[in-house]
């Protein structure tokens, strides 16, 4: 797919230009017959020639080298296996001839195709809080409930002529009170859907709470920057004693700083939103204590991300690993992780999610995603390809563990703990998967999923 835009690129660039073939192969030093078959994209080119062909166009390396072109050519293959368009026969094959050719018209089908996503998605979350929030039922039935006792008040003192004058006056009291409340309920029914249109407003104490994590892009550098000095004073080998000790520490020399942070943050409005934060945060305190960022990253560059490999470095839990993953700073060499957490009723009880994967809140999410398996074999690491109908690709890598009291007889209830990447990020991790690992086409839930074809779908009793 490279040389296939690089060879195309050339060939364009010169002829912009007004070098002729056989310049261009004098100024870069080699024939002009093998300069052609660079351009039909029958040879590779790299290294140095890759950089003399480039200052002989008068372009940067980067414009040659395919790094560029190679997101773009993903962008508008996921555009071309779109559930809407994939049966329109874009030449999926010639797209690196069209992004050399059209560099402009690539960008800009894109850009078109990206901002229909988010709209679309927009549009898809406001259906799915609108029909699962719990608020808006609760609210909903209070109104019909204050309107069904105005409207019998009513009823009454139309239908009866011989009510005495305290009876009237003792419906035209119930009126009075029941509108009150209903003006109330509507005023707050008002509000919320003011705050569901706002997009960068919250509805729940999870959701101001996950909008915290987002702004910060899950990395909070003052907690990291003031609980990375405490991991000298944890040297007990056992990670339950270690914990222990990290909390400690927390609560007496954090727990002031991280309470005065919760306090001014602007997205955190409520007192339930601000109570949950301080939570969130001290355990992200605690993990920063027993895996400092800075020592981390080394290690997971050395081998390449993989989970097990950095829980027995660090001698933790793959559930703390999977949160400093997803912890990690915004770096070219990093890869983006979102982390998802699940118990065994399917319910999603934490999630740090990443641009582009589109997770129900208020719905089971889709279970053909890897995370919902894992528990069929536990403490398996186990991966999944997993191909959205909007055509994005992510690679999910779950592990299902024990969690309470062990011992015979005793019952055993598992958490899963998976994390998530773009199929492209993956490429700088151990979970890496080859051209021969299968795409399993998963959703987001079956409510908002397009492929109605779908063995594993069930319908919302509440759609139809």
């Amino acid at each position: 797919m490279v040389r296939t835009i690089v060879g195309t690129r050339i060939r364009e660039r010169r002829r912009q230009i007004g070098v002729t073939q056989a310049e261009l192969a004098r100024r870069i030093g080699i024939s002009a017959s093998y300069l052609n078959l660079i351009e039909k994209n029958k040879r590779g080119i790299a290294g140095p020639l890759l950089r003399k062909t480039a200052d002989a166009l008068s372009l940067g390396l980067d414009d040659l080298d395919g790094a560029t072109e190679r997101r773009l050519h993903e962008s508008l293959s996921e555009i071309a296996y779109l559930p809407a368009l994939r049966n329109l026969g874009a030449e999926v094959d010639n797209a690196g001839e069209f992004i050399g050719r059209y560099p402009g018209w690539a960008r800009t089908l894109s850009a078109l195709a990206r901002s229909e996503r988010e709209a679309t998605e927009k549009a898809r979350t406001l259906a799915d809080r609108l029909t699962h929030d719990p608020f808006l039922g609760d609210q909903i039935h209070k109104m019909l409930t204050h309107i069904s006792s105005i409207r019998s008040a009513a009823e009454i003192l139309e239908a009866f002529d011989d009510i005495s004058p305290d009876q009237q006056n003792r419906f035209h009291k119930i009126i009075h009170e029941e509108s009150g409340i209903l003006s109330v309920v509507g005023e707050a029914l008002a509000a919320h859907f003011d705050k569901v249109h706002e997009t960068d407003r919250t509805l729940t104490p999870l959701d101001e709470v996950e909008a915290l994590f987002e702004s910060r892009e899950n990395h909070i550098l003052e907690i990291e920057e003031a609980a990375a000095g405490l991991s000298h004073f944890l040297t007990d080998p056992t990670l339950g004693s270690r914990q222990k000790r990290a909390r400690t520490l927390i609560r007496e020399t954090l727990l002031p700083m991280i309470r005065e942070f919760v306090t001014a943050h602007p997205l955190l409005e409520t007192k339930a939103a601000k109570n949950r934060a301080l939570t969130t945060l001290t355990h992200y305190a605690e993990r920063v204590a027993l895996v400092p960022m800075g020592p981390f990253l080394d290690r997971a560059l050395e081998v390449k991300f993989d989970l097990e490999s950095l829980a027995d470095a660090f001698s933790v839990d793959v559930a703390t690993i999977c949160h400093r993953l997803a912890a990690m700073p915004r770096r070219e060499e990093l890869p983006r992780v979102g982390y998802f957490q699940a118990n065994a009723a399917g319910t999603i009880i934490e999630m740090h999610g990443i641009e582009d994967l589109i997770v129900s809140r208020y719905a089971s999410a889709c279970p053909l995603w890897v995370l919902y398996r894992a528990q069929q074999s536990p403490e398996a690491m186990i991966r999944q390809r997993a191909l959205f109908p909007s055509g994005a690709r992510f690679v999910f890598v779950a592990r299902a563990r024990n969690t309470g009291a062990t011992g015979f007889g005793k019952p055993r209830h598992y958490l899963t703990d998976m994390i998530a990447m773009t199929e492209r990020d993956a490429q700088l991790t151990v979970y890496a998967p080859e051209t021969s690992v299968p795409v399993e086409e998963v959703g987001a839930a079956c409510r908002i999923c397009p492929r109605e074809a779908c063995a594993q779908r069930v319908d919302d009793p509440q759609t139809e």
